[in-house]
């Protein structure tokens, strides 16, 4: 009898293990970006979303046309009225060759935000951190992990599961911002 309940019991514990392990992580929740007040969700938007609301990719300039199965790039600049928005990391993990503008956009690189880009209409989290300072991006995005170098380049992240947004400042002045959402770079890139 005290062979069954033993056994009984490291079958309990066995499953619990393995259900245990077979639980998922949290992918976490993507930041909320709007440019020129349309949402882009990393992850899940595809440039051809931001080309129904007016804007363009260099994509036909680069003959990119289609991207191959399982494969990502980052080519592609997001562009408006003149304006070069966004560097977009387009990614097809299909097995499927697609349409440039049907691929995933896994990040978004928002550069030259101290000097060309300055007046971009960008919102991450319903705020406008273009031209902020460290101290009130931190009022700003409680949750921002602060970069404590002593260098003239700082990153600060809000991290969020497979989501971050890093807010680089070079000399004080913010510069760039990069949001992502983790993905499979083991694809070849084009």
């Amino acid at each position: 009898m005290k062979f069954h309940k033993s056994l009984l019991t490291i079958a309990a514990l066995l499953t619990i293990g393995i259900l245990g392990g077979c639980a998922a992580a949290d992918p976490g929740t993507p930041p909320e970006v709007a440019i020129d007040g349309v949402p882009v969700i990393v992850g899940q938007s595809v440039p051809k979303e931001l080309e129904d609301q007016g804007f363009e990719t260099n994509a036909k300039d680069l003959f990119l046309l289609k991207m191959p199965d399982n494969s990502w790039t980052a080519s592609i600049f997001l562009q408006k009225g003149g304006t070069s928005y966004a560097n977009l990391t387009l990614v097809n993990d299909t097995k499927e060759e697609k349409l440039v503008n049907q691929c995933v956009i896994e990040e978004l690189g928002f550069y030259a935000l101290e000097d060309t880009n300055k007046d971009i209409d960008l919102t991450i989290n319903g705020i406008n951190p273009i031209g902020m300072t460290q101290e009130a991006l931190k009022e700003a995005y409680p949750d921002l992990e602060l970069d404590d170098a002593t260098s003239d380049y700082l990153f600060h992240y809000l991290r969020n599961g497979e989501y971050s947004v890093c807010f680089e400042y070079t000399k004080g002045v913010l510069t760039d911002i990069d949001v992502r959402h983790t993905f499979e770079k083991s694809y070849e890139t084009k």
